[in-house]
C-alpha cells in the first residue's frame, strides 16, 4: 500500500476505544500479507489533554528504559494488554505475515509505544508508517532503542505542518523523520490544512 493510500485507510477506518481514549484497530491484509495496528488522530478532550502533558516519563522500569512525553505514555498504558491481545492473536494465525504500525498524529506517537512493546513481549520487528506526528521520545538513548525495535520506519511530517514540532523543547524526537512537501511562508499559519494533507500522492514522488 502507498503512503498516500495507508493515510486514506487510516482516515476511514472504524476505530475501537478503549482505555484513556485510545482508538486502534487491528486489521489483516491478506493481498499484502501484513497485518496493520492502526491509531486514529485525537479524537475528543482526553486525547487533547494528553497531547498537551508533556512531561517526560520512564515507561517502564527494565534496562531499556523509554523516556516518553508524560500523557501519551500513560494513555498507551492504559490501553496495552487489549491492543496488544488482539495483535498477537492475529500474528498466532498468519506468522508469516510482517506486522506494520500506523497512526496519523496523536496516533504516530501512541504507534512509536506500541512497537516497543510489541517487540518486547513478542522479539518481533514491526514497519512503522506514521503521518504528521509528533515527537513523543525524549533523548537518543530511547530514539536508538526504539529503532532497534522496528524493522523499517517512515514518519512522514509535511514541512508546513506544526505537530511534527510537538513538544516544542529541546531533547525531544520521533524515530525517523522523513520530511515531504514543500516549505511555504507562514505555511505554519494554516495548520489544518497541512495537517491533513498526507493523502496527496505527488507528495512521495521524490521519495
Amino acid at each position: 500500500m502507498k503512503p498516500d493510500e495507508l493515510f486514506e485507510e487510516i482516515k476511514r477506518t472504524q476505530y475501537i476505544k478503549t482505555g484513556d481514549s485510545v482508538d486502534y484497530a487491528v486489521k489483516v491484509y491478506d493481498d499484502e500479507k501484513r497485518i496493520r495496528l492502526l491509531f486514529q488522530e485525537s479524537d475528543g478532550n482526553a486525547d487533547w489533554r494528553n497531547n498537551l502533558d508533556f512531561p517526560i516519563k520512564p515507561y517502564k522500569n527494565q534496562e531499556n528504559t523509554l523516556w516518553f512525553a508524560k500523557g501519551w505514555a500513560l494513555a498507551y498504558k492504559s490501553a496495552n494488554e487489549e491492543i496488544m491481545y488482539k495483535v498477537i492473536n492475529a500474528i498466532n494465525y498468519h506468522p508469516d505475515y510482517d506486522v506494520e504500525v500506523c497512526g496519523w498524529s496523536y496516533g504516530g506517537a501512541i504507534a512509536l509505544l506500541a512497537v516497543e512493546d510489541l517487540h518486547y513481549r513478542t522479539g518481533i520487528k514491526s514497519i512503522v508508517t506514521t503521518f504528521g506526528g509528533p515527537k513523543p521520545l525524549f533523548g537518543k538513548k530511547t530514539k536508538d532503542y526504539v529503532l532497534s525495535c522496528c524493522k523499517e520506519v517512515n514518519q512522514y511530517c509535511h514541512k508546513n505542518d506544526i505537530v511534527p514540532t510537538l513538544p516544542p523543547f529541546i531533547g525531544y524526537e520521533m524515530a525517523k523523520k522523513v520530511s515531504v512537501g514543500k516549505w511555504k511562508p507562514f505555511g505554519k499559519l494554516n495548520p489544518w490544512k497541512w495537517h491533513t494533507i498526507y493523502g496527496d500522492k505527488t507528495l512521495y514522488d521524490k521519495l
